[in-house]
């Protein structure tokens, strides 16, 4: 067991061990001020015979206990001065803050006493028997009138006992945040005396035990983050945690999960914890209920509380706080300043964004010291945030122990997939690529280009970061490209093979459910399919992209105008993503000029040639295919202009004839097949070679 370790466990025993003391000050107080009163000043002594049961018994009790503990009466006043010294000296003891939020030192004493006789129920069971003695409908709690005819007894000649408790449990910052809370109906002299939420907790040091919110620590070092935290906005956030100032530090835009990375980043730094908890879709009054909870118990386990307030349509109606008092900092994360709710304290307001791709890159360095080499590669290809990229090093941590090897890039991959939750959306499917570069036959500058696209991906950083020429500018970053020619000439597998070489999945997407008839909706969906993409880090390929990329039309109805938004709204959100994205169409003429403007990359896809087809043929028919003698693939290819993918089709057709045969692939296989991509093209068929049989 470490050193830190080990001293948060005595501090934590100590701190229990100090408040079993005050509770039992406390009850043995309230047992001789109840004895006095009923005549049983006999049940006291410890020595005494022990009663069967009722109100002597559970007096009894309460003697013994703090007997056992090494407390007597005679000792009572001694250890209320004890607890009041030590409450001030220790400022980690939740009393000690308690008394922070008195007015004055007969105030802050007050609180003291009130808070753990709220307290002993919940402290000890035979506290509970003595409370459930006492109280008029055997309620295990102390009442409001128990506790003033207690605090009179031990205070006699204060007249103005009852007006301060009065005013104590209704109009002072503890009754404002709960911390001490009345329960029941009738005159508020009747009402049951509880503790405010996780406050038991505290006392015993134990983390709290609540349903809608979580004690986080902060993050002591997140990598990539250095940048961030060394910016002025965020170095007066860390100093207002710190110091404990009263305002609202509001971390506003991206999404929760970079919202939540810096939270933890700003409470590491300032060495804080902070009790976190999400409002959900709820009522404006349960709203304001839960953040009086949840403040309430920050301030009784010296944290910050922190309030998400969602995202989007999943985000709560932002709750009201002006009427709770508070002296400490609170940390809300919305998406916009509009889910702020209105505290009247000072603001602090730090605005996320993605890491910098250099933030990246020595993000991936940290994390990755075998593949320090590789770190801008890693970054240019897998824009993750510091949460995901520690994920995937712990994976890649656990499989060296297991596999005793060194880890590649091919790795990161792997648990990337893995890790990455699928927002399986109607539309879009997800494919694992598996095609490499030596399955597209394309002319040499076709594929030519394609490996200059893969490698501009690689060098983005070196050119846009280190060299300067992103210069601020939105849409450098990404890359876009533009697949054209006929069907069936590998659009589709050389977009599978740039994902290989990339090392990322590729997310098909399906034009025609996207686009609907209601205004609006088309765009939605288009959001949508673009924050998949962002949040898989794949290549995102619009198959067939005529429909939604078509050329903007002149007419003034108002079926043009709405298909023009959509287009427009399209060149604005494909120009801001940052990741790899891949249109495709038959005829590049149909495709609106404002998107050819915007492409990096513009590909042909031309018919195959005759060489090609032959290489085609031989690529698509496997090693161990049983071809008869007959099989001339050069005949084939000169005398049929297919595309290779009617090629691919053919070659397992013939096959599954050949197979019905019982027998080998023979020439007439090829021929029967050929035949039927002809008829399903709606194509001429230009009949059969000389001398050969086909079916």
């Amino acid at each position: 067991m470490n050193d830190r370790v080990s001293s948060q466990l005595a501090s934590q025993q100590g701190l229990r061990t100090r408040t079993r003391l005050a509770a039992a000050a406390v009850a043995l107080r309230l047992a001789q001020s109840v004895a006095v009163r009923e005549g049983l000043l006999a049940q006291l002594d410890p020595a005494a015979e022990a009663a069967s049961g009722g109100l002597p018994a559970a007096l009894q009790f309460v003697c013994r206990h703090a007997a056992a503990q090494g407390l007597a009466l005679s000792e009572i006043t001694q250890w209320r001065v004890q607890l009041t010294e030590l409450q001030r000296a220790d400022l980690e003891h939740p009393l000690s803050r308690l008394r922070a939020l008195a007015a004055d030192a007969d105030e802050a004493a007050l609180i003291s006493d009130l808070s753990l006789l709220a307290c002993l129920p919940e402290l000890h069971e035979g506290y509970a028997s003595l409370l459930r003695e006492l109280h008029p409908s055997g309620q295990p709690y102390a009442s409001v009138t128990l506790a003033l005819s207690w605090l009179e007894a031990e205070n006699p000649a204060d007249a103005s006992l009852r007006d301060r408790l009065d005013s104590l449990l209704h109009d002072t910052p503890l009754a404002s945040l709960g911390l001490l809370r009345l329960e029941g109906d009738g005159p508020w002299h009747g009402r049951l005396l509880r503790p405010g939420p996780a406050l038991c907790e505290a006392l015993f040091g134990n983390p709290p035990r609540l349903a809608q919110a979580e004690l986080l620590p902060g993050f002591r070092e997140v990598p990539g983050l250095q940048d961030w935290l060394a910016q002025p906005d965020s170095q007066r956030a860390i100093a207002a945690l710190a110091r404990g100032e009263a305002c609202v530090i509001a971390l506003l835009g991206s999404n929760e999960t970079m919202r939540h990375t810096r939270a933890r980043a700003l409470l590491g730094a300032a060495r804080v914890a902070a009790l976190y908890g999400r409002l959900p879709i709820q009522a404006p009054e349960q709203a304001e209920a839960q953040l009086r909870d949840q403040c309430c118990a920050a301030l009784a386990h010296a944290a910050v509380p922190w309030l998400a307030l969602g995202d989007g349509e999943d985000s709560a109606a932002p709750p009201s706080g002006k009427r709770l008092y508070w002296r400490l900092p609170l940390l809300l994360d919305a998406r916009a300043e509009q889910a702020l709710p209105s505290f009247a304290l000072p603001l602090l307001t730090l605005r996320v964004e993605a890491l910098p791709a250099t933030a990246r890159r020595a993000m991936w360095a940290s994390l990755l010291p075998n593949l320090a080499n590789r770190a801008g590669l890693l970054a240019a290809r897998y824009p993750l945030e510091p949460d995901e990229a520690r994920g995937i090093a712990d994976d890649l941590a656990l499989r060296q122990r297991i596999e005793a090897r060194a880890l590649d890039l091919d790795d990161v991959a792997d648990s990337l997939r893995a890790r990455v939750a699928w927002r399986n959306r109607p539309g879009v499917q997800r494919v694992q690529p598996q095609a490499a570069w030596q399955s597209l036959l394309l002319p040499g500058q076709g594929l030519a280009q394609l490996e200059q696209a893969v490698r501009r991906v690689h060098q983005q950083i070196t050119v846009l970061d280190d060299w300067g020429f992103a210069q601020g500018r939105a849409g450098r970053r990404g890359l876009k490209l533009l697949f054209h020619g006929p069907p069936g000439t590998g659009k589709t597998l050389a977009a599978e093979a740039m994902a290989k070489a990339l090392g990322i999945d590729l997310l098909v997407v399906d034009i025609a459910s996207l686009v609907s008839k209601w205004i609006g909706e088309t765009e939605k969906n288009l959001a949508a399919v673009f924050e998949v993409a962002e949040h898989a880090r794949a290549l995102l390929l619009f198959d067939e992209a005529d429909a939604l990329f078509g050329r903007r039309s002149e007419g003034g109805d108002a079926h043009d105008r709405y298909a023009n938004l959509e287009t427009a709204y399209l060149l604005q959100r494909l120009e801001r993503f940052e990741g790899v994205a891949v249109l495709t169409t038959n005829l590049r003429a149909n495709l609106d000029a404002a998107f050819t403007r915007r492409f990096d990359h513009i590909v042909e896809f031309p018919e195959p040639d005759l060489a090609t087809r032959l290489q085609l043929w031989r690529l698509h028919l496997p090693a161990d295919a049983p071809l008869a003698a007959d099989v001339d693939l050069a005949e084939l290819a000169d005398w049929y202009a297919i595309s290779g993918a009617q090629i691919r089709n053919a070659t397992l057709a013939a096959a599954f004839l050949a197979a019905a045969d019982a027998g080998q692939i023979a020439q007439r296989h090829f021929l029967a097949a050929i035949a039927r991509e002809f008829e399903k093209a709606g194509r001429a068929h230009p009949g059969f070679p000389a001398g050969r049989q086909h079916g």
